[in-house]
C-alpha cells in the first residue's frame, strides 16, 4: 500500500498533527479536529468570547463545556455556549456563577 491520507492508504504519522498544552488541538488524517482549552471567568450574565487554538477549515460541529469548581467553595453553576456552528474561530459562552472559569472541548472538520 501507498502512504497517504486517502482510502486504502497507510497514514503517515505526520498526518496526526498535535499541539499538547493546556490549550491545544489534535488533527486526524480524516480531517477531523479536536480542540480544547479554558474559558475565562466571566461575571454573571456576561457573554465571554473564546477563540479556538486554530480555525476549523470547514466548520465546528460541537462545543462541550464544563464549568470549573473550587472544592468546599459552595459555588456551583452551569455554563452554556452558542455561536459555534456559524464561526470557525470562536464561540460564545455564559455562566450562571461569576468568577468560575470553565473548560471546553470542540469537535469539527
Amino acid at each position: 500500500r501507498n502512504v497517504g491520507t486517502g482510502a486504502n492508504q497507510i497514514p503517515d504519522m505526520g498526518s496526526f498533527t498535535l499541539s499538547v498544552s493546556d490549550t491545544g488541538y489534535q488533527k486526524l488524517p480524516s480531517g477531523f479536529i479536536l480542540q480544547w482549552g479554558s474559558i475565562g471567568a466571566p461575571g454573571i450574565a456576561q457573554d465571554v468570547v473564546t477563540h479556538f487554538p486554530i480555525a476549523f477549515p470547514n466548520r465546528c460541529l460541537r462545543v462541550l463545556v464544563s464549568q470549573d469548581y473550587t472544592p468546599d467553595s459552595g459555588a456551583v453553576g452551569y455554563i452554556a455556549c452558542a455561536g459555534f456552528s456559524s464561526d470557525p474561530v470562536k464561540f460564545i459562552s455564559r455562566a450562571s456563577t461569576p468568577g468560575l472559569g470553565a473548560s471546553f472541548l470542540a469537535l469539527g472538520c
